[in-house]
């Protein structure tokens, strides 16, 4: 399925939770979206009796479900969303069952891989969070149960499934916040600036498709970026547009930007 079908199928499926919730007069959910598929649904047209929230189990989510209700729910309790996204939700704490012997400490994709060898889906999980004891991992409810039955070990490590409330979360990534200095908001040029290259190698890992922007691969990287893009370098990282902090007398474009760096 190449990736204009895969968008007309996803908003082909936006529009049948629309109308079940509109027709039933109750919430749907969709499954976790990634950031090209939130853009999607920001800039698709809704209807004005359904309201639609997005939530990834914290507030700086990167993947997260969302929710389509009739507006009169909210008008009645403005939690109403807030509450059925925690019953949408599970937060799973997976952990090594003993950590002394082993000889490589579980790693994002080590997790990740030992979920989906179980047969779960990729969208029916949300971000997933390690501290020093493990991982937890947000998923939707739907699945939490067997998933718990069904995830016995990551790699080597033989683990240990619980449910957590979100209090439990482990603190979220925080990447590395710093000013660059741009002639414009050029993708390139802030790609370029931001993971330390040279303008044509930006442009040549732009021709190769390995820049995305807000989860869709970038085609032209004369386009201009805005405030609030994310900007994804595969195998590298990716780096958050937060400000533009204005032109400055050299009459150039000064950006704070945050960086995450892939580990």
């Amino acid at each position: 399925m190449t990736e204009n079908q895969d968008d007309k199928w996803f908003l082909a499926r936006i529009e049948d939770l629309i109308e079940e919730a509109d027709k039933g007069g109750y919430v749907t959910f969709s499954d976790f979206l990634d950031d090209h598929k939130q853009s999607l649904l920001t800039h698709s047209v809704g209807r004005l009796s359904i309201c639609k929230e997005t939530f990834g189990g914290f507030q700086e989510a990167e993947r997260k479900i969302a929710a389509f209700c009739p507006d009169f729910y909210l008008k009645e309790d403005p939690d109403y969303l807030k509450n059925q996204f925690t019953e949408a939700l599970r937060f799973l704490r997976i952990e090594p069952v003993d950590r002394r012997f082993l000889k490589k400490i579980p790693e994002h994709r080590d997790y990740l891989g030992a979920i989906l060898g179980t047969g779960i889906k990729r969208e029916k999980i949300g971000d997933l969070l390690l501290d020093e004891s493990g991982c937890v991992a947000i998923v939707k409810a739907e699945i939490a149960d067997y998933l718990m039955s069904e995830l016995t070990s990551v790699g080597a490590a033989i683990v240990h499934v619980t449910k957590v409330t979100a209090e439990a979360l482990p603190a979220a990534e925080r990447g590395v916040e710093m000013t660059i200095s741009v002639s414009s908001l050029r993708i390139d040029s802030l790609v370029s600036h931001g993971f330390q290259m040279g303008r044509e190698s930006a442009q040549k890992m732009i021709r190769q498709g390995l820049v995305s922007r807000n989860g869709a691969v970038v085609v032209n990287g004369d386009r201009l970026a805005q405030e609030g893009d994310k900007l994804t370098l595969r195998g590298k990282g990716r780096i958050l547009i937060r400000e533009d902090l204005g032109i400055s007398k050299s009459g150039r474009h000064r950006v704070l930007i945050e960086k995450f760096v892939k580990k």
